[in-house]
């Protein structure tokens, strides 16, 4: 397995979209809500200005995203760690994280 991460900008909204919509579609079913699925494109696009957020590349198809932040030198906040249920079980969040 060849995992590889890209960070996003402003222009990977769209693909950050698909990407939080596939991962969480299923936690929004089934309670109703969740907060990584349905964003707009602006909400992405602020996200991006008070985190980083890397796609994670398996070979070379985008599969998933992690969002981190340094709250303090040295001190990360990891905001979100998502795979597309596809990918999922492969290992790409734990080698992510």
């Amino acid at each position: 397995m060849k995992l590889t991460y890209r960070k996003a900008i402003k222009d990977d909204s769209d693909l950050l979209i698909e990407i939080y919509n596939a991962s969480f579609y299923d936690d929004y079913v089934r309670y109703g809500e969740c907060p990584g699925y349905g964003k707009t494109k602006e909400e992405m696009e602020s996200s991006l200005e008070d985190s980083a957020e890397y796609i994670l590349i398996y070979d070379t198809v985008p599969v998933g995203v992690i969002s981190v932040s340094e709250e303090k030198k040295g001190y990360y906040h990891l905001g979100c760690l998502c795979v597309i249920p596809k990918y999922q079980g492969m290992g790409i969040g734990t080698q992510a994280f």
